[in-house]
């Protein structure tokens, strides 16, 4: 007599990663339905204000763990911005200089990034920043990253841009070794990195929110913008940054030596 249906023997999946098993201790970076909570919380940090050409700019340091270090410095990212035209980065009023967790510079890790409208707090939920924002991650003191050998055409003047940074860039046949150094991760942090975010706030300020004052509905706008093939946003902040870095180094601008006094006003928060 045939044995009933057991569905136990018939399912192929079960205790394998399609059932889900394993999931919840999987190694990534844990999000939420908040597109900013990975970035929301710090610890000990430091706080202090600028006024960069007539704009009020609050800068908030993170204390760093062992073996990391900020590329560069408030005075470094404070000068910069007051050789940027004030119009491309209007409401930017926070700079986040954050510390990612271990699990996050292994998995994802990042130069820097743009929060479009964001909220800053303490471990005990007390709120020090709210809006548009731009982070900028410390690293690793012996960072190295590796990329594959098959790299698409964006990649490969990525690569460009990380060697014209000074990293040292070696490739054994499978895939390139990228050595990061102090200087280097400065010089991209600060002159491309910087840029780079301030490229995509610009693009948002022409499609979303120049329109949205003169009357068409936001909403609608937000929409649109995000709706852009993320390729097509990133080649519009690579070409803003790319600009920037040459007309600021054909007026010999950068690079400047770090600790440079800049012509800011400085207050404590």
């Amino acid at each position: 007599m045939r044995a009933g249906f057991n569905p136990t023997r018939r399912n192929r999946n079960i205790g394998t990663a399609k059932q889900g098993h394993g999931q919840n201790n999987r190694m990534v970076v844990p999000r939420s339905r908040d597109l900013y909570a990975a970035f929301d919380r710090i610890g000990r940090h430091t706080r202090e204000e600028h006024v960069v050409q007539g704009q009020r700019v609050g800068f908030i340091v993170e204390a760093i763990r062992g073996g990391c270090r900020h590329p560069c410095t408030v005075d470094d990212v404070a000068h910069l911005l007051h050789m940027i035209p004030a119009s491309d980065w209007v409401g930017i009023r926070t700079i986040l200089f954050r510390q990612p967790t271990r699990k996050q510079s292994i998995l994802n890790p990042l130069w820097g990034r743009l929060i479009y409208w964001g909220e800053i707090s303490t471990a005990q939920r007390r709120t020090i920043a709210t809006g548009p924002m731009i982070i900028l991650e410390a690293v690793d003191e012996d960072m190295t990253m590796r990329w594959s050998s098959a790299l698409d055409p964006d990649s490969h003047e990525q690569l460009d841009r990380l060697r014209a940074d000074g990293h040292a860039i070696d490739f054994d046949g499978r895939s390139h070794r990228i050595t990061v150094t102090p200087a280097s991760a400065r010089n991209t942090q600060l002159y491309r990195t910087l840029p780079h975010e301030i490229g995509h706030w610009f693009d948002w300020l022409e499609k979303v929110e120049g329109p949205g004052a003169r009357g068409e509905p936001f909403d609608a706008l937000m929409d649109r913008y995000f709706a852009r093939p993320k390729a097509e946003r990133e080649a519009f902040a690579h070409r803003y940054a790319d600009d920037i870095y040459k007309s600021l180094f054909a007026r010999d601008s950068i690079p400047f030596e770090q600790g440079f006094n800049n012509p800011t006003e400085r207050s404590a928060l």
